[in-house]
C-alpha cells in the first residue's frame, strides 16, 4: 500500500491523505484547477511539498527529487507528454530508455546494441505502431507516443504508477490497449493511481474514486457508490467532506 499522509502542495487549501492499494485502479477526479497534477508532481518530487509523508508498506520514503522517486518504485506518466514526456526529436528507442540508461552502459557508454532490445520488447509489449525503434517519436500518432512513455516508466518496474490523463488526445483503439494495459499492472501486483478529466473513465476504470476541491480531498467513493452525480457532487462541494 502506498500511504500519502497529510500532504499539502502550494495553494491548496488543506493536506491530502488517502491510500493506493496493490492491485487497484485509484481514480483521481475534480475539476479543472483543484489541485490533482499539482499533488502528483508532489508525490513524485517533482515539486516539493509543504508538508506531509508517504509510506510504501508501512516503510518511509524520502522523495525530493524525480530520482528518489523512481528509487522507491514510482513512476509518473505526465499530463503533456509533448514537453513533459517525451524528447520528440529523438529517437522511440532513446524515448523507452531514458529512465533507465544505467541498464544499458557498456564502459561508460550507453550501448545502443542494448537499447535496441529493450526497444523491441517493448514495442512489441505495448503493440507500438512504428516504422522503427529509429522513427522519431515526433512522427508517431498521439497514442503511440503515450505508448512510448508508458514504455519508458514500465521500464523502471515500478510498484506504483501514477497516470495523469493517460489518454487525452488518442484514439480510440489506443485507448482501449491504455486500459488493458492499467488492468495488467494491476494484475500483477501494482498500484495505478489514475488523474482523469474524462468522466466516463473515471468511473469505467477505477476501484475506488478519490474526488478533489481546490487542493483539498473532498470525499472517496467506491462500488456501486461511484457515479457521475456523486463524483460532480464532491467535486463542486463548497467544504471537504470527511473521508471514511
Amino acid at each position: 500500500v502506498l500511504e500519502v499522509r497529510d500532504l499539502r502542495v502550494d495553494g491548496a487549501s488543506a493536506p491530502v491523505s488517502f491510500t493506493v492499494r496493490f492491485g487497484e485502479i485509484l481514480g483521481l477526479a475534480g475539476l479543472v484547477g483543484a489541485g490533482r497534477s499539482e499533488l502528483a508532481r508532489a508525490m513524485f518530487g517533482i515539486d516539493r511539498a509543504l508538508a506531509g509523508d508517504l509510506t510504501l508498506d508501512g516503510r518511509p520514503l524520502r522523495v525530493r527529487c524525480p530520482s528518489d522517486a523512481i528509487r522507491a518504485g514510482l513512476a509518473l506518466v505526465p499530463e503533456d507528454r509533448k514537453v513533459a514526456g517525451l524528447v520528440t526529436a529523438m529517437a522511440v528507442r532513446e524515448n523507452v530508455t531514458l529512465a533507465t540508461l544505467k541498464r544499458h552502459r557498456r564502459r561508460g557508454l550507453v550501448s545502443r546494441a542494448s537499447e535496441r532490445v529493450a526497444c523491441a520488447e517493448a514495442i512489441a509489449t505495448l503493440g507500438i505502431r512504428t516504422a522503427s525503434g529509429e522513427t522519431r517519436a515526433a512522427g508517431l500518432s498521439g497514442g503511440n507516443q503515450q505508448k512510448v512513455v508508458l514504455a519508458k516508466w514500465l521500464a523502471t518496474a515500478p510498484q506504483v504508477i501514477i497516470l495523469d490523463e493517460p489518454t487525452r488526445g488518442v484514439d480510440v483503439g489506443a485507448k482501449h490497449e491504455i486500459y488493458a494495459l492499467m488492468r495488467r499492472l494491476t494484475a500483477t501486483g501494482a498500484a495505478v493511481l489514475m488523474i482523469s478529466s474524462d468522466m466516463e473513465e473515471v468511473i469505467g476504470q477505477s476501484d475506488r474514486v478519490a474526488v478533489m476541491h481546490e487542493g483539498a480531498l473532498a470525499g472517496i467513493l467506491q462500488g456501486a457508490a461511484i457515479t457521475e452525480e456523486a463524483v460532480m457532487h464532491l467535486a463542486i462541494a463548497r467544504e471537504p467532506e470527511k473521508v471514511p
